[in-house]
């Protein structure tokens, strides 16, 4: 926004605001109208600002994935590596819970040279801190890391009720705690083999 009017920096940030809010209630799907209402703005204002929906819902994402690239490093910091894991593992669950476009922008494939280069400096976070964690004997060693964002999204999209129960307030943090209770370094052992990003594409593919 550098360079721009008062007034153009306000409408811009107006419109990031919007979007943010938009995308995480409604998800990638969320119209231009919707976007332009909820900042108060025309849709003048908007294309002035970005050349299409997509630009701006690709800018907040990169936002949104960058914290999430930030909560990864502070996890890689702690200096216990089997809570720096169970703090990312939490942080990719409660993201995802938060925001339902980061749930589909997590999803989704393709897209800008800068979306997949944030999502594969991601996954490189998401494999340090596992391999840290196993190296240090508080993970499990067959777990891959690709196994990670499985866990934290079947977290994430655990539902409101089941067979007539009703998820209480702390129902995702027990959902969650399981999981990682079956990541410890114990227990029987996976069945399979730990896959490699390569065959795990493979198998999306197909």
């Amino acid at each position: 926004m550098a360079g721009l009017r008062a007034d153009a920096r306000r409408s811009e940030a107006a419109l990031v605001a919007a979007a943010r809010k938009a995308v995480a209630e409604v998800g990638l799907e969320v119209s231009t109208n919707e976007i332009v209402k909820r900042a108060g703005v025309g849709p003048g204002t908007f294309y002035r600002r970005f050349p299409s929906r997509q630009a701006l819902l690709e800018t907040i994402l990169l936002e949104v994935i960058d914290e999430l690239e930030d909560q990864a490093r502070a996890a890689l910091e702690d200096p216990d590596p089997g809570q720096g894991f169970a703090r990312l593992l939490r942080a990719l669950t409660l993201s995802q819970v938060e925001n339902k476009g980061l749930s589909d922008a997590l999803v989704a494939q393709g897209g800008s040279p800068e979306a997949d280069k944030a999502r594969e400096r991601l996954r490189d976070l998401i494999r340090r801190a596992t391999e840290r964690a196993q190296r240090a004997g508080a993970v499990r060693p067959d777990l891959s890391w690709a196994d990670v964002p499985f866990l934290a999204a079947a977290a994430a999209g655990m539902t409101q009720s089941c067979l007539d129960l009703h998820a209480g307030a702390m129902q995702r943090d027990r959902v969650l705690a399981v999981l990682l209770a079956g990541t410890a370094n114990s227990g029987p052992e996976l069945p399979g083999k730990p896959a490699t990003f390569a065959e795990r594409r493979k198998e999306t593919a197909e």
